[in-house]
């Protein structure tokens, strides 16, 4: 654990408003522990969670700081309630791997998630699947779905715009429409999820929901849920690229702040002072 300097320079005791340089001290001991024992898997100097030597990772690791939680989960996994679908997508995870003959020093992929996701639904007897999309990807959608049924799943599909609540009613303003001027639905995430809860779905497939929606879907669903794609309008769907773009052409978001609704508030005045 980092340890404190001994040495308190007396401006900082005078910030702290006449508090003594022990008490100054303490303060920074405490705040200084609390750093290094928040869990922060992303940046671990020595990921060893996966091998034989996974006591010897680095003080905050989960399995030091919180070994009892983890203890308490393991038991929850190993549960009758649990067990079976730990099991079944333990064997799902491995069975997306191989060995190729001709790359025999590692395991390759072999297997797109649509496929994994009609295989896992396979292994737990899932007869039922609903699939809650966004509109913008009707077009997807229009694809996935007979592919499932083809695989003799029963599904249920239910576009996010479905009842045609108009914006209006959440008190959203005309600008703050993506088209000004015109009828828009809401995105309702919550009737999606009652809709297919209504259906007694056995697996709900999420795709390309709205950040925000896809928490609200998420909340009120009561089968479980599985991503298949998760919406990124720049990227097309591919919000990792995100990540892959931030060291150049997407350096924006390393910004300390942004100012989500500025774009729209410009486009709003260029309009009215039109």
């Amino acid at each position: 654990m980092t340890k404190v300097g001994s040495q308190v320079d007396k401006s900082v005791c005078e910030r702290y408003s006449g508090i003594s340089e022990n008490e100054v001290r303490q303060r920074r001991t405490s705040m200084t522990e609390k750093t290094v024992l928040a869990v922060n898997c992303a940046k671990c100097p020595r990921p060893v969670c996966n091998s034989p030597a996974w006591q010897e990772g680095p003080d905050n690791c989960p399995s030091k700081v919180l070994p009892d939680v983890i203890k308490k989960a393991t038991k929850k996994c190993l549960s009758d309630e649990l067990h079976d679908f730990a099991v079944k997508a333990s064997k799902q995870e491995g069975a997306g791997y191989m060995k190729l003959p001709h790359a025999p020093k590692g395991p390759s992929p072999i297997k797109s998630r649509v496929e994994e996701i009609m295989e896992f639904a396979r292994r737990m007897g899932y007869k039922k699947l609903g699939v809650a999309y966004c509109s913008g990807v009707q077009f997807e959608a229009s694809l996935l779905v007979p592919i499932l049924e083809n695989r003799g799943f029963e599904v249920i599909s239910v576009a996010c715009k479905c009842g045609s609540v108009p914006k209006e009613e959440l008190g959203i303003e005309d600008w703050e429409k993506v088209l000004p001027g015109r009828f828009e639905a809401m995105c309702h995430p919550v009737a999606q999820a009652e809709i297919l809860n209504s259906y007694k779905t056995d697996l709900n497939i999420m795709l390309c929901l709205c950040v925000g929606h896809d928490s609200l879907f998420l909340k009120h669903s009561q089968a479980p849920c599985t991503v298949l794609a998760a919406k990124d309008r720049v990227f097309g769907h591919a919000p990792l690229m995100a990540l892959y773009q931030s060291r150049s052409y997407h350096r924006r978001v390393l910004a300390k702040e942004s100012m989500p609704d500025a774009a729209k508030d410009a486009e709003r005045q260029i309009f009215e002072n039109r």
